[in-house]
């Protein structure tokens, strides 16, 4: 495969998870004795880690104090979303089945999310797609998205033979996907299926913006160029 496709997965794939906004809660209660939820602050393009950091320091506590059960509330994390996946109603965007279909023979592809691996991959499990994703950066890899990228490429280098040689391309919804890919110089493409806007995807970096990923044709001709 001569080229590397990677995506971000909540609002550019599939919908957001209740089971995923849960855990938050339950693992921020159980490993800090804190009664809060991720909505205090805007988590859209962060890092799991960023995340817990972030809203962790709104409830009082200092970085240190929650560095130091980091670990342990990932892993919390990890088995309350794991609890309640089932009764999860994740919806998978238009257009993502029919993209990934016509890209799997052509391309390698890969995640870069802030999501846990084993909540990114639960959700795409629930809705069918998993297995079209072989490489991937994730939330407990690093804090900072942009390594996230990195490492997917690495992945991808160490595994499957592949060269990065101006041929990676990252497709996500967030500025901070924009920003981190374009950091790690990779080509971005940005999809307004969240809360931004083409032009606020275009202001932070954004090499190309399609309205969604059923823009199937459009995005076939910037990656398959």
């Amino acid at each position: 495969m001569n080229k590397l496709i990677l995506f971000d997965i909540d609002k550019t794939l599939v919908t957001s998870s209740k089971a995923h906004h849960k855990a938050f809660s339950e693992a921020f209660l159980k490993v800090y004795g804190v009664d809060t939820t991720i909505d205090i602050i805007n988590s859209h393009g962060m890092t799991e880690q960023q995340i817990i950091i972030e809203v962790l320091k709104k409830n009082g506590l200092d970085e240190q104090t929650i560095k130091s059960k980091l670990q342990e509330c990932m892993k919390v994390m990890i088995d309350s979303f794991n609890k309640n996946i089932d009764n999860d109603e994740i919806i998978m965007l238009d257009g993502v089945k029919e993209l990934l279909e016509e890209l799997k023979n052509n391309v390698l592809m890969g995640l870069v999310t802030g999501n846990l691996e084993p909540i990114a991959r639960g959700k795409l499990k629930k809705v069918g797609i998993n297995h079209y994703f072989k490489v991937g950066g994730f939330g407990e890899d690093d804090i900072n998205r942009t390594n996230l990228v990195k490492i997917a490429i690495k992945r991808a280098e160490e595994n499957f033979d592949f060269t990065c040689n101006n041929n990676v391309f990252l497709i996500g919804d967030a500025p901070q996907d924009m920003k981190a890919e374009r950091e790690a110089g990779v080509e971005t493409i940005g999809v307004t299926t969240g809360i931004y806007s083409k032009e606020q995807l275009e202001d932070a970096g954004a090499d190309f913006v399609v309205e969604s990923l059923k823009d199937k044709n459009k995005i076939l001709e910037i990656l398959l160029k």
